[in-house]
């Protein structure tokens, strides 16, 4: 198994995944560069762009394609309260209904086909669909996580078509169809691990400097039984997502609350929060990356690996 000295792990969390950009932005003023990206979610589409490129302003651009796509504006004017008007309340509710029942016969609304499009209409540029790109090719070495829904394992992909499994770590359930991966079925990793601390331990990471972009929960927020039950699973990976990162050699918490996970319109506020709590943890970055690894929480880790069902593709 290859050994990397010091990994980059991405968290998932929709609009909040912004943050991401201004962590490479961040790293990348102090001359600092991972030599593993492992994403979740968004995170691994962010993530993936990164490790290909390594050009921060390249990824911001693609943040901003991403966030102001028709498809993703007409989800947040969805799926947004509109200041309780009652009339898109009735919409909403029937766009979840029509969601619900399409996905009970058909496993999701979104196909792979279309979502990809959708990528590559944002990339404008055609950088990840102009020839055949693996995810073995990026400059940075690069795992997307996925869960596996016929075995319950978190599962990293280290090699195979990128636009692919970017897909299927992003593939909301009920949202998105799964992707059939041989007798598996693979959907968004952050169902399993919203930080992929244990992912990147798993791939060989001496060092982990995780970026923790979940929302906190603090008090319950729900307003009708969708909310209440989107909340119930918030708490459940919430309380997953505690033991993991604790496991990451340092935490960076942008301060993101109150932002739902469909609210693209705050990319920028995102982007400049994780670029500042990114510089505030940058000494620390730099120190571990000077050190020899902490012997005690890689154990830790390795405990914690038995506990933890896995695979590698």
């Amino acid at each position: 198994m290859t050994k990397y000295n010091t990994a980059l792990v991405l968290g998932g969390g929709g609009v909040r995944c912004m943050a991401h950009v201004g962590v490479f932005k961040a790293l990348h003023e102090n001359g600092i560069e991972p030599d593993l990206v492992v994403g979740s979610s968004i995170g691994a589409v962010l993530g993936a762009v990164y490790a290909y490129i390594k050009d921060p302003s390249y990824v911001e651009r693609f943040a901003d394609r991403f966030s102001s796509n028709r498809m993703v504006l007409t989800l947040e004017r969805s799926l947004g309260s509109n200041n309780g008007n009652p009339i898109s309340r009735v919409g909403t509710f029937l766009s979840f209904t029509f969601g619900l029942f399409h996905g009970f016969w058909r496993q999701g609304i979104l196909s792979q086909e279309f979502v990809k499009k959708v990528y590559k209409n944002i990339l404008g540029d055609g950088v990840l669909f102009n020839r055949n790109f693996n995810i073995e090719d990026t400059a940075i070495p690069f795992a997307p996580l996925t869960t596996d829904y016929s075995t319950a394992e978190a599962v990293a992909v280290t090699k195979g078509d990128l636009p692919t499994f970017l897909y299927a770590s992003s593939a909301f359930p009920g949202l998105c169809k799964p992707v059939l991966h041989g007798t598996r079925v693979l959907m968004d990793g952050g169902i399993i691990s919203v930080v992929p601390v244990m992912a990147a331990h798993l791939l060989g990471a001496k060092r982990i400097i995780a970026i923790d972009t979940e929302e906190e929960v603090t008090k319950p927020r729900y307003k009708n039984a969708i909310e209440a039950i989107s909340m119930a699973t918030g708490i459940r990976g919430h309380r997953l997502n505690i033991v993991e990162k604790n496991l990451a050699d340092i935490v960076v918490s942008p301060y993101i609350n109150g932002y739902k996970w469909y609210e693209f319109s705050k990319v920028n506020e995102c982007k400049e929060a994780g670029y500042n709590a990114a510089i505030q943890n940058i000494d620390g970055i730099k120190a571990l990356i000077g050190s020899s690894p902490d012997e005690d929480i890689y154990h830790k880790r390795d405990a914690m690996a038995e506990l933890y069902p896995f695979a590698v593709i």
